[in-house]
């Protein structure tokens, strides 16, 4: 029971002091009237003790993994304005049969965040975990230089692979910057919406008439401003009916910038897509980035804009996309799959996604746009010479494609055997994720504990915290 209990408290984020509260242990009283509930003082000893026990399983399982991807960033808690550094890891099982992901927690930042200083504390972190270099396939962070200098330091050049969708966002940012009237148009939408924010009469009334709530835009948030002209084109007109009772307020957009606002929504939704798409962490994802970006160029294309703003915007967002692409391949040598074996091209298509949304079927589906793109044979290179190519190779080309719902780890279960030689290659490729959104998501997860009323929590215990609450109800043993 005590076990449960901690797993609770861990997992919900809920501060160790819930089980001293009078509400808490009324409910145990009356639930389970024989249980004593532990002090804070014990759950916190206790909690010490499954890390060590825990960590020392993970440790094990780390030990006999061959590849590694790591994704790693900085993060500043602005209670206590103290930085740390948090690292996950990514992973096959040990049966090949699903991606396992671990958080390794955060550490505690005591100096500037060089790029000497950060590889020093990402060597230590392997040394505390037992993880060797020569394990580390690839280290995924943000753009930002002192971090990828840190890694090329602490791995080499070669093992970093900056976050795909910071890229994708910073084709869409450059595009929307670049382009003219674009920036007054959002700047309009923006006003508007900070209006309704602070303005509560007209918040009230906007409430009453409409079931939704106007978003934002954040330029550190990904897909920001696709959310904002989304929502606000979806409250127009309320939000047209209820201005005009506030003569102070700001001037409602004109029909014609709202038909602009829509063609922008509209170009910027497979941005959004593929965003979502390769943020995943519990499917395959890094193998996804070039058939998907193939696809998203395609699909950029064919979406059918009819004003002079929209129009601008399309080609900027274009040009930005092919650019940044061929620019991204060009300085990561682990992408550069035509200097490497074609096996890693060939096989990205058959990466599945257990989402819904990845449908071949469906029209809107990035997928859908050229199923050619994800075919095996359009992604093969055009030049190479089939007999020189290996005979697995040839005869793995010649063989239907995956569809996409399919889980591609069985399928290599399945088929392994019979391309031992791709099969090698396969797995570290299908090991990697694309994005760095595992570390955002973990320091989204610290600020749910680092709380103002949990603001002396020390990093120390804000690091086992995280680590325990990362892993599910099979690694602690419960059941």
């Amino acid at each position: 029971m005590t076990n449960a209990l901690i797993y609770m408290l861990v997992k919900d984020n809920m501060p160790l002091s819930s089980t001293e509260k009078d509400g808490f242990n009324y409910f145990i009283k009356k639930a389970l009237p024989l249980y004593k509930v532990p002090s804070r003082k014990t759950i916190t000893k206790l909690i010490s003790s499954k890390y060590d026990v825990l960590s020392g399983q993970i440790k094990n399982k780390l030990s006999l993994v061959e590849s590694i991807t790591l994704t790693t960033d900085i993060w500043t808690d602005t209670i206590n304005t103290r930085s740390y550094l948090g690292i996950t890891v990514h992973f096959l099982s040990l049966c090949k049969l699903n991606l396992e992901s671990v958080v390794l927690g955060v550490l505690e930042l005591d100096e500037r965040h060089t790029s000497e200083n950060i590889a020093k504390w990402l060597d230590s972190a392997l040394q505390e975990w037992g993880i060797e270099k020569r394990q580390i396939f690839l280290v995924v962070t943000d753009n930002g230089a002192n971090i990828k200098n840190a890694v090329t330091v602490c791995f080499g050049k070669d093992k970093h692979l900056p976050c795909f969708a910071h890229t994708i966002n910073l084709v869409v940012q450059n595009a929307l910057d670049n382009t003219d009237n674009i920036a007054t148009l959002i700047n309009k939408v923006k006003h508007l919406i900070t209006f309704f924010k602070q303005c509560v009469s007209a918040s009230d009334e906007l409430h009453k008439v409409c079931a939704f709530k106007l978003k934002q835009s954040v330029s550190t948030r990904w897909n920001s401003v696709y959310y904002m002209l989304d929502r606000f084109i979806n409250c127009s007109d309320h939000v047209a009916s209820i201005i005009v009772k506030f003569p102070k307020g700001p001037t409602m957009i004109t029909g014609s910038e709202l038909f602009i606002a829509k063609e922008i929504m509209h170009l910027l939704k497979p941005f959004e897509a593929a965003t979502k798409e390769l943020c995943a962490q519990k499917y395959i994802t890094g193998s996804k980035i070039i058939p998907l970006m193939h696809c998203l160029i395609k699909k950029i294309e064919s979406v059918e804009v009819n004003g002079v703003v929209a129009s601008a915007l399309k080609s900027n967002l274009s040009n930005n996309l092919q650019t940044r692409f061929v620019q991204w391949l060009l300085q990561n040598p682990s992408m550069q799959l035509k200097k490497k074996n074609l096996e890693l091209r060939t096989d990205s298509n058959e990466t599945s996604s257990h989402n819904e949304s990845s449908s071949e079927d469906d029209p809107d589906s990035l997928w859908a746009v050229n199923k050619q793109l994800v075919s095996k044979k359009a992604l093969a290179e055009p030049s190479l010479n089939v007999n020189e190519m290996p005979t697995d190779l040839k005869h793995y080309l010649n063989q239907p494609t995956v569809p996409l719902t399919d889980n591609v780890l069985s399928f290599w279960d399945i088929h392994g055997h019979i391309y031992p030689h791709l099969k090698k290659i396969v797995d570290l490729y299908l090991g990697m994720v694309a994005t760095s959104e595992p570390s955002e998501r973990l320091f989204s997860k610290a600020g749910q504990v680092m709380t103002d009323s949990r603001n002396r929590l020390t990093g120390d215990n804000l690091n086992k915290l995280l680590f325990l609450g990362s892993l599910s109800v099979n690694d602690w043993q419960l059941e």
